[in-house]
């Protein structure tokens, strides 16, 4: 009997462990040598906070689509803001006449293909979709309400 419930901890276990975690991987161009960066860092280029990456090399950030869990997470954990709060930090930002939001890519391939494609990009992915094309530049940790 104490097997059956010590089986059942551990599946129980393992199903909390993979449903909870959706960890993002922060990637950049393979050829990516434009300093060392941190979440704070990484906030400020996708808020227009600043432009370009501790070399001094004008960085070009993209977000997924709306409606993307990648997003939703970014958002929550890196920007500290929902959906709604975005877009008005970028309309008020782009109505005094700063430059607009990040570009926006409709799927991981998409989003793949720019990031290897366009030197200085910056972007964020699920760490588990990452392939050689790109380069990871750091690991954001989430962990979902289940």
């Amino acid at each position: 009997m104490f097997n059956n419930y010590r089986n059942l901890f551990l599946a129980l276990f393992m199903t909390f462990c993979t449903a909870a975690s959706a960890d993002l991987a922060i990637i950049a161009h393979p050829d990516y040598d434009g300093g060392e960066l941190d979440e704070e860092l990484v906030k400020k280029l996708f808020l227009g906070e600043l432009r370009a990456f501790p070399s001094g090399h004008q960085a070009s950030p993209a977000n997924h689509a709306e409606g993307s869990p990648d997003r939703k997470h970014f958002f929550e954990y890196v920007l500290k803001m929902g959906e709604s709060r975005h877009k008005r930090y970028w309309s008020r930002k782009v109505s005094t006449g700063k430059k607009g939001a990040p570009k926006e890519l409709n799927s991981y391939e998409e989003l793949l293909g720019w990031v290897a494609n366009t030197p200085l990009s910056i972007a964020y992915i699920d760490k588990g979709k990452v392939d050689d094309s790109v380069k990871v530049l750091l690991t954001v940790y989430v962990f979902d309400d289940i």
